[in-house]
């Protein structure tokens, strides 16, 4: 929620917001943090965690809870510092010394992670690359999304998380799998009637009940579209700054256009061509 709030404040620009509503629920949520993170020989820890795929047993250092928990103390540092609030270094030295889990070179799910464990092939660590945008060293990013690239076929048909599958394959520089999993991931969703898109993948899950459309399905698909290609993270800097990535679009796609689109409270063009060394985002 706290990251929520801080987007929307990049996103429209609202300084009041920001201070507002924003710096409160970001600061609460940084000293929550303090609570809630454990300090051991090995550095910072979340212990006893659910993480997203909801397993039946708790575990420590879910991937997707402290790479999320390392974007919210960053943010609550440097925004902080922007209004001229009191920050405090503990939530520095939280950040960097945060555990990931890593097995092999790559993020995985938790400490102690298993291929074949219940939900194993739960993407949580990609969520932690795109949505959130925690950045990584390229060879740990590149480590984390062929894992779970690999265990797609595992996972894909479920809701939420499948139709992003493509903008992470895009990531990895696949255009082909790109675009076959954005089919797997997304248009296989729809109906028939009205093209209302699912919460469940028919072929995949038929025991599950027709219900749609289902928004959090909807909406990965159009967060790839508009950030994920275009490798777009808003932050606290200035609009030209925001496409951080070249820009690999999934095959036979030459490039994504937005011809209008509201920045910071102004009316903007977004283009992201194939293999330009960043996506356009500029103001009319």
């Amino acid at each position: 929620m706290a990251l929520a709030f801080v987007f929307h404040a990049n996103a429209t620009g609202d300084r009041l917001f920001l201070r507002e509503r924003a710096w409160p629920v970001l600061s609460g949520v940084a000293e929550w943090l303090e609570t809630r993170i454990t300090r051991t020989p090995r550095g910072y820890e979340i212990l006893s965690s659910m993480g997203i795929a909801e397993r039946k047993q708790t575990s420590n250092n879910a991937a997707f809870a402290n790479m999320a928990a390392k974007i919210v103390l960053q943010k609550a540092i440097s925004i902080g510092q922007e209004l001229g609030m009191s920050t405090k270094e503990l939530w520095r030295e939280m950040s960097e010394g945060l555990v990931l889990p890593i097995k092999d070179g790559a993020i995985c799910s938790h400490d102690g992670y298993r291929d074949d464990e219940e939900k194993g092939a739960t993407p949580d660590p990609l969520m932690g690359l795109f949505p959130l945008g925690l950045e990584l060293s390229p060879e740990l990013e590149r480590a984390t999304l062929d894992l779970y690239l690999g265990k797609a076929k595992e996972y894909i048909g479920s809701p939420m998380l499948s139709a992003l599958y493509g903008v992470w394959a895009a990531w990895a520089g696949d255009r082909k799998l790109s675009g076959k999993l954005l089919d797997e991931g997304y248009a296989a969703f729809m109906a028939d009637r009205f093209l209302q898109t699912l919460e469940y993948r028919r072929d995949r899950f038929p025991e599950q009940p027709m219900a749609g459309p289902f928004f959090a399905n909807l909406g990965g698909f159009l967060m790839g579209l508009i950030l994920g290609f275009p490798g777009i993270m808003l932050d606290e800097g200035e609009v030209a700054g925001w496409p951080r990535r070249k820009v690999v679009l999934p095959a036979g796609w030459d490039t994504i256009e937005i011809d209008r689109i509201w920045v910071r409270g102004r009316e903007a063009r977004l283009v992201a061509r194939q293999g330009a060394p960043s996506a356009v985002l500029e103001f009319h």
